[in-house]
């Protein structure tokens, strides 16, 4: 008898070929060309985002960035907030902390967004922006893409009102 539910067969792996098939980093990178508008920068972000890492999470990235600026254009919130931004460094390997210079990612973690949810808790903030930068580029930088966008659009739900 199998060890599985008649309703949960088991589950099948698709290569990375087939699950991130849909990933249109062209075009992604032409909607996040406000929040990273240098195109060399760019592309060194998107490399990170949709072509490192398991494919579950490009994917993953592609489909909650993809809709979020989707979400963004729509309201008419396609530029970056304004108010203060974070930077934040890479996480490098221990062999590769001599070899590069220029550690810091072109897109900073947008502050207020954060500060939204714990407002005058300074240690809250910086809870959250460790925790939205921790992990490898996949993670740290496709979140703090998301948060821009976040941003972008409470923003501009804040000037409708």
């Amino acid at each position: 008898m199998s060890k599985h539910h008649k309703h949960h067969p088991p589950h099948k792996r698709h290569g990375s070929s087939s699950v991130t098939a849909f990933i249109d980093a062209e075009a992604l990178g032409k909607a996040l060309a406000p929040w990273v508008p240098d195109a060399a920068e760019r592309d060194f972000v998107l490399r990170c985002v949709f072509d490192e890492g398991p494919a579950h999470h490009r994917g993953s990235n592609a489909v909650l960035l993809g809709l979020l600026l989707k979400l963004a254009e729509k309201l008419g919130a396609m530029m970056p907030a304004s108010g203060p931004q974070r930077p934040f460094e890479m996480r490098l390997p221990p062999h590769l902390e001599d070899e590069i210079d220029e550690r810091e990612w072109p897109v900073g973690v947008p502050e207020g967004v954060l500060e939204s949810l714990a407002p005058g808790d300074a240690r809250a903030v910086d809870a959250m922006v460790d925790c939205v930068t921790d992990g490898p580029p996949q993670h740290a930088v496709a979140n703090v893409l998301m948060l821009q966008v976040l941003a972008s659009l409470l923003q501009r739900v804040a000037g409708r009102e």
